[in-house]
């Protein structure tokens, strides 16, 4: 089982700590997570190796810290600004939108949750696949609640969530943020193609 850091073992993340995994973010991006070294990580934080074994206990913990703290971030915002909303077409507004909000201006995040999960082992990947399973509940959700809405025979809501999920995850390999639309522009036009297609509804006879 690998060892809990001092990081892992508290829930407060302060600025160095901020500071560190987003130096690691950008440094398992680049290099891919097997090719990153904690010396790099360390080069990139401008800390010292020791200074940042005082945060975590291993390279793995990194990761493991990366991903958590995103995905338990994206959760506590959803929980918090949805609480108000009642229609569910706004949670899914919001969900998109807080979504892409945040990956859109740390691509490197996006890059590492997207593709190293499967490095993590033990309690680490099980804690990431635990938030990571609340977040997906969260947008399943949504689409359960506009079932009444849905035309017969509409995709079904677990289907519907993996397929925005894969819509959203793969931006990084096609956003270009100095001519690409705004988080919030592109938000609404996704939601637009999952609640009414490409095609516009037909006109009356």
């Amino acid at each position: 089982m690998p060892r809990l850091g001092p990081a892992a073992r508290v829930a407060k993340f302060d600025r160095r700590l901020d500071a560190i995994l987003a130096a690691a973010a950008r440094e398992f991006a680049d290099a891919g997570y097997d090719h990153a070294t904690i010396r790099d990580v360390a080069r990139r934080a401008r800390v010292s190796i020791a200074g940042l074994y005082y945060y975590v206990g291993s390279k793995e913990e990194l990761l493991y810290l990366i991903q958590f703290h995103v995905f338990d971030s994206l959760v506590s915002r959803y929980v918090a600004d949805s609480a108000a909303l009642a229609d569910p077409r706004d949670r899914l507004r919001l969900f998109v939108r807080n979504h892409l909000e945040h990956f859109l201006g740390h691509m490197a995040e996006l890059i590492v949750c997207s593709r190293e999960i499967d490095r993590l082992r033990g309690d680490f990947r099980a804690r990431v696949e635990a938030k990571q399973r609340e977040y997906f509940g969260h947008l399943v959700r949504v689409f359960d609640e506009l079932a009444p809405l849905r035309a017969p025979g509409a995709v079904e809501p677990r289907t519907a969530a993996l397929a925005l999920f894969g819509t959203m995850n793969w931006v990084h390999t096609w956003y270009r943020p100095t001519t690409g639309p705004s988080a919030a522009a592109l938000a609404e036009d996704v939601v637009k193609l999952y609640l009414h297609g490409v095609l516009p509804a037909p006109r009356p006879a």
